[in-house]
């Protein structure tokens, strides 16, 4: 029997202040989803619910989790995690394109968790 008690829990979020009218790129949100697969990306219109929800950590502090938020006004990906009892943080700038930063991001939560 598998144990998965200690797999990686993934949690995306997008701001989108502007809404629909700036003309978020949808790519963006399939981007989002197919790097990490089976999960839903949270979708915020306002920095408060986004802070809030950064804040609401899941209860279960022994699996190693990742919060990942792609803000594209601000043209940047930020992470935060936990992992045996450690914190870890990085914001990625859009330097190329959301899927070459999206691949970095996804290096440096194997990167942090695998330690």
């Amino acid at each position: 029997m598998l144990r998965t008690s200690n797999a990686l829990v993934i949690q995306l979020a997008m701001l989108d202040t502007a809404g629909g009218t700036r003309g978020t790129d949808t790519n963006d949100l399939a981007l989002l989803q197919a790097t990490w697969k089976g999960n839903p990306v949270r979708n915020f219109s306002s920095a408060s619910e986004l802070e809030a929800w950064e804040k609401n950590w899941p209860s279960d502090g022994r699996r190693p989790t990742a919060k990942i938020i792609y803000d594209p006004a601000a043209a940047e990906v930020r992470v935060s995690g936990h992992f045996k009892g450690k914190s870890f943080q990085k914001t990625f700038p859009l330097e190329k394109d959301l899927a070459m930063t999206l691949q970095q991001v996804n290096a440096f939560i194997q990167e942090q968790t695998s330690k």
